[in-house]
């Protein structure tokens, strides 16, 4: 919807339409499950259409719609921010597909939190008279060697030899035009493979193109998901881990107010949490995907903390980092036979090897290793069935690394294609080990797979 609304517009539409458009709207199946989305879209369209309210605070909202204090800090927690620009992408989704005869349309502009109603423009289809194509036109003139003969035809062998000389001539002429068309042609394939091998590296070669096409090649929306640093910082301080339900709601930071938290920790732990950390290793992943797919329109990179429940239900995801500094790890944690597992109390991280294989670990670990690390890299299906999660994990920043490097190679990818070299690529976990000099990690080794059946 990109019309802009004018003031005719919203004299010709009344409250009772302006209305029954949103109650249809939050009844949709686009918005029957998401029930904050509707909660949302029911406060804004009361005040502006009930209440006749023009202007519209974040914190009110944040307040009304979302449980928070009257006077939170906005800067800190952008929950509302994050759930318009999901509303405004559902409205769009609505008005393309169930909402497509709806001939009263509605939006909100991006920075407002006003809803405004406008008609559903109407393009006049205009057909113009065909003209005659050069085709057509050249088949309506006289064949070029006419024109090349004389205009008086004479017997003798000197008048026959010019002709003939001028017909050859004329197809020599059309002949060379052909080669140089053709090659052009050539040139312009060529050319046009180059630009989109620079353009999409995903489909460099087989391997990379038969795994990256599932993200970068279905259209659907692929979001990167890098980890919350730091989340992990004060699960490290408080010696607690923390759940993905009370990340989500914010609870963790109820915890500084625990008995045994001492006013300079208490102090240190909000100074950390008012802020988005992340891991160089996690963004260096992130840095690795998006070059593979950067000029994909359906790309997006979000952080873990911003992060919605709607989203890694209906998109594809990659998800950068370990439970401990990425939460939505955990929901994939019971598909998996590799997992990253985090002790908040020893600061111990490791991977569980759920059912080890002959010559395998049930617990892969780090201790007078220093040069080493483990990681995991799994290829499984998102909730919906429809869509993929990728997760990229490890025992730290630089095996975190090591797995976003394997997994964005084609020789990493070589070792799983050659389980099912015509068909799909197969769904996979990979355990990895890895060596590293100065932080710097050298190379990966599978120490164990597993192939899944889609």
């Amino acid at each position: 919807m990109t019309k802009v609304a004018s003031e005719s517009d919203h004299a010709e539409i009344s409250t009772a339409e302006r209305w029954e458009l949103i109650e249809r709207i939050w009844n949709s199946n686009e918005f029957k499950r998401a029930r904050r989305l509707q909660e949302l879209l029911q406060y804004v369209g009361t005040q502006t259409v009930k209440l006749g309210v023009t202007t519209i605070r974040e914190q009110e909202i944040g307040a009304a719609v979302f449980g928070r204090s009257d006077n939170y800090d906005t800067s800190l927690d952008n929950i509302v921010r994050v759930n318009m620009t999901e509303l405004r992408k559902r409205l769009g989704r609505y008005f393309e597909d169930e909402g497509s005869s709806e001939t009263l349309l509605v939006e909100i502009p991006r920075g407002a939190y006003i809803p405004v109603f406008f008609r559903r423009p109407v393009h006049g289809e205009h057909e113009t008279p065909g003209s005659l194509s050069p085709l057509e036109a050249d088949e309506s003139l006289p064949p070029v060697i006419d024109s090349l003969e004389p205009e008086e035809s004479t017997t003798s062998s000197t008048s026959v030899g010019i002709g003939s000389l001028a017909y050859l001539r004329s197809h020599l002429i059309v002949f060379v035009c052909a080669v140089l068309l053709c090659c052009g042609i050539v040139f312009l394939l060529w050319q046009n493979a180059v630009l989109r091998s620079q353009l999409n590296p995903w489909r460099a070669d087989p391997v990379r193109k038969a795994f990256w096409s599932e993200f970068f090649g279905s259209g659907e929306e692929v979001d990167i998901v890098t980890a919350d640093t730091s989340l992990a910082l004060v699960e490290d301080i408080l010696k607690q881990p923390v759940s993905l339900d009370d990340y989500l709601d914010y609870k963790y930071k109820n915890r500084v107010d625990l008995p045994d938290v001492t006013p300079e920790m208490r102090n240190t732990i909000n100074i950390i949490l008012g802020r988005n950390l992340g891991s160089v290793g996690d963004y260096q992943v992130a840095e690795r995907v998006m070059s593979l797919g950067a000029h994909s329109p359906n790309l997006k990179l979000a952080s873990a903390r911003a992060y919605t429940p709607e989203s890694i239900k209906t998109n594809n995801v990659i998800l950068i980092g370990g439970p401990q500094s990425n939460p939505w790890v955990e929901l994939y944690k019971d598909r998996m036979d590799f997992y990253v597992e985090y002790d908040a109390v020893q600061h111990r991280t490791y991977i569980v090897n759920r059912a080890p294989s002959s010559g395998e670990q049930s617990v892969y670990e780090l201790f007078a290793e220093p040069d080493r690390g483990y990681s995991l890299v799994a290829f499984v299906p998102n909730f919906s069935g429809h869509h993929y999660a990728l997760i990229i994990a490890g025992t730290d920043s630089q095996a975190t690394l090591a797995a976003g490097e394997w997994v964005t190679s084609s020789e990493g990818l070589a070792t799983i294609r050659q389980k099912a070299p015509n068909g799909s690529f197969p769904l996979f976990e990979v355990l990895l080990s890895s060596s590293k000099l100065a932080g710097t990690p050298l190379r990966a080794e599978v120490k164990a797979f597993r192939i899944h059946q889609r």
